[in-house]
């Protein structure tokens, strides 16, 4: 069984990325290391980041308030705008 070389993967992935997508796939590590690698995988679920998030999404769901999405480029589009308070559905 061949091992993957996922550091050789993701930077052949990464060529010819625009300004505009390193600053995206920037703020999507950063995220990604300060809630899924610098925490046990079991331990990530009981942070206090995740219990609000988890919280709030709960509230959300009981309210009608989740947004849904046609694709993933739109939700990524929506969560990089900011936008808070926009209850609509797609």
């Amino acid at each position: 069984m061949q091992a993957i070389d996922y550091k050789q993967r993701l930077l052949e992935e990464m060529e010819g990325l625009s300004d505009r997508d390193w600053e995206k796939l920037y703020k999507v590590l950063t995220v990604i290391r300060d809630e899924f690698l610098e925490v046990d995988d079991e331990a990530r679920c009981y942070t206090e980041s995740w219990i609000a998030a988890e919280r709030e999404a709960a509230e959300a769901y009981k309210r009608g308030g989740l947004r849904s999405f046609r694709s993933v480029p739109e939700m990524a589009d929506y969560v990089e705008a900011g936008v808070e308070s926009d209850n609509g559905g797609a």
